[in-house]
């Protein structure tokens, strides 16, 4: 466990807003590259998005509620990187390297 991910489970708001920022950034250079054609392993990519939702949900409520744009974006960009596997996998006949 690094030492980000200790901090996030504390419910430090700037380290949950950090991990939150970097795991949304994640997910967003994922959908441009399999956007691109690339095979991405997204292996842990789901258990980090369930520790940055339980990080959220565990900060006290007014906290948790300026992270709502933040919460959106990631969203958004996990249905864009859906959509663009999908897309892949309709392209390639389904061979996405699973």
């Amino acid at each position: 466990m690094t030492s980000d991910e200790t901090d996030a489970e504390k419910g430090d708001l700037a380290s949950v807003a950090e991990r939150l920022k970097q795991v949304t950034d994640y997910v967003m250079d994922c959908e441009r590259r399999v956007t691109r054609g690339e095979i991405m392993e997204l292996q842990g990519l789901d258990g980090s998005v369930l520790e940055i939702c339980n990080a959220v949900a565990a900060l006290p409520k007014s906290e948790a509620e300026t992270m709502e744009a933040q919460m959106g974006r990631l969203i958004d960009g996990l249905e864009s990187l859906a959509e663009a596997i999908r897309a892949q996998e309709d392209a390639t006949g389904g061979e996405t390297g699973k």
